[in-house]
């Protein structure tokens, strides 16, 4: 198996666990946030799967371009974004070479690394905020939620 689809394999297992906590909410929770300044959940939960599908185009192409704002009405929308997302971020992945994975590149803040180095802190990124995710949807009185990791 390449190292690619390895990484990709490992973050997707954390995604599915995302998209599994997506069907717990209701759209009244939408801009629930736990704290002044907090991102409201649809806003974090957009932070998350925008930057991780720009993590992966960066590592294929150098280009860290940010991503075009999402608005979504109702979860429903959310959850759709979320779906396609996942979906281009596993193309992308898909078509990363191991060569690739070796190569330095430059983020935009001047930070350098190999694309490998940069999957990771997109695979750090996505368990970070999807922690965040479990605290807001025990907060919305969500009682029973997925494991972490799906270990299937």
């Amino acid at each position: 198996m390449r190292q690619a689809e390895q990484l990709m394999n490992d973050w997707m297992r954390h995604r599915r666990v995302l998209q599994e906590m997506l069907l717990l909410v209701g759209d009244e929770h939408m801009h629930f946030k736990p704290w002044d300044g907090a991102m409201p959940l649809a806003e974090l939960t957009l932070h998350l799967v925008q930057w991780n599908e720009v993590f992966v185009k960066m590592v294929k192409t150098g280009d860290a371009t940010p991503p075009d704002p999402i608005k979504c009405k109702t979860m429903a929308d959310l959850r759709q974004a979320v779906a396609e997302r996942t979906e281009r971020t596993k193309a992308a992945f898909a078509s990363l070479t191991d060569a690739e994975l070796e190569l330095k590149r430059v983020f935009s803040s001047g930070f350098e690394g190999t694309g490998k180095m940069f999957l990771t802190m997109m695979y750090d990124h996505e368990i970070h905020h999807k922690g965040q995710l479990f605290v807001y949807l025990r907060m919305c009185g969500v009682k029973e939620l997925p494991f972490f990791r799906d270990y299937r």
